[in-house]
């Protein structure tokens, strides 16, 4: 399939997604490169890099690592951070000191940051645990039941290892053991993800004056 067939059927398909009930179908949205954002918020939703991180996200470059979650339509805005390492040289030689960038959103807007990694203190104990996980890929082998949710909090982690090969997890479900993980590290994220959530909420929302919107963790 052509890039250009692939990125309209991803755009009808994030449309459809986010419509809910609508009679009419919504034009499929134009997808901004989220390689190049910074601070700023925009009409487009985390779906975007979280769903499609290979043809629609933001580039990874070695050592970099990427995480998010995302409640379902209507149960508030989810959390994406992106630890850029700054390796991006031909033989991943860093050429520019690493970064967080970190984005509050939902499925069709989001506002976000990015910081030094070391104006974050949490960053390096964070990004460390992380890199020391491991996926289970024989979670729930013992006890198939097929479906746990139809309507849950989506995670997602993203990274290009140190030889340059990519891999990307997905789950909604219940139990999982990296569900636990994630809400941790983006738990001790928080203050570093502040502006980010302050902003959202002040375009977006209504609990503005500091209150955070940010599902802390996913019911489970």
């Amino acid at each position: 399939m052509s890039s250009a067939r692939y990125r309209w059927l991803a755009g009808a398909l994030l449309s459809l997604t986010g419509a809910g009930c609508a009679t009419q179908p919504a034009p499929a949205p134009a997808f901004v490169d989220w390689s190049t954002l910074a601070d700023g918020c925009r009409s487009h939703g985390l779906s975007e890099v979280m769903l499609f991180p290979d043809e629609l996200g933001m580039e990874l470059h070695p050592t970099d690592i990427r995480i998010g979650r995302l409640p379902d339509t209507g149960n508030g805005p989810g959390l994406l951070v992106h630890f850029r390492q700054g390796r991006n040289g031909i033989f991943a030689q860093a050429t520019e000191p690493p970064r967080i960038f970190i984005a509050v959103g939902d499925w069709s807007r989001s506002c976000s940051i990015q910081i030094d990694h070391e104006a974050c203190p949490s960053a390096a104990a964070v990004y460390e645990d992380l890199a020391a996980r491991s996926i289970p890929i024989g979670h729930a082998f013992d006890d198939p039941i097929g479906i746990t949710v139809m309507h849950g909090t989506r995670y997602f982690l993203s990274t290009r290892d140190g030889h340059d090969n990519q891999a990307n997890w997905s789950y909604v479900g219940i139990s999982h053991p990296l569900q636990a993980a994630l809400d941790a590290a983006l738990a001790d994220l928080a203050e570093c993800s502040a502006p980010a959530v302050h902003a959202y909420d002040e375009k977006y929302t209504m609990h503005g004056h500091g209150q955070s919107s940010i599902q802390q963790r996913s019911e489970r």
